[in-house]
């Protein structure tokens, strides 16, 4: 396994998930949380970004439903993370009509090794 100083970006996410939890990178210059990995800052351009595990809490910016024919409709959402940056992913658990903008969401860790992802499910102080 490559160290994490060697790794890309991407594989040093897939090595920190693997415990489960969400981690993002900060900027040690700026103090910014920073997704999608990366090697630069994106709010001021450092090299100085280490990483650190998160809440995973956020909250349902905007969704999409997707209509297939050969697949149950499913929906992907934007969830602005209480730690300040927007990801892209899913709720697997919960159908596309029961989620709401505004939703208070927590990230899981879902897949195998090496193809580990985040979703999320409802937060249970859901208000």
């Amino acid at each position: 396994m490559a160290s994490l100083t060697q790794a890309g970006p991407d594989q040093a996410f897939q090595e920190h998930v693997a415990d489960g939890r969400l981690w993002l990178q900060y900027c040690d210059d700026c103090g910014q949380a920073v997704f999608m990995p990366r090697i630069l800052c994106q709010h001021c351009s450092s090299l100085a970004l280490q990483w650190r595990p998160v809440s995973g809490r956020g909250t349902v910016h905007s969704l999409t439903v997707l209509h297939q024919r050969s697949k149950p409709n499913h929906a992907i959402v934007l969830v602005d993370l209480d730690e300040g940056p927007r990801m892209m992913s899913r709720l697997p658990e919960v159908a596309p009509e029961d989620i709401r903008i505004g939703m208070r969401v927590q990230a899981r860790i879902d897949g195998e090794d090496g193809a580990r992802a985040v979703v999320f499910d409802p937060a249970e102080d859901t208000q």
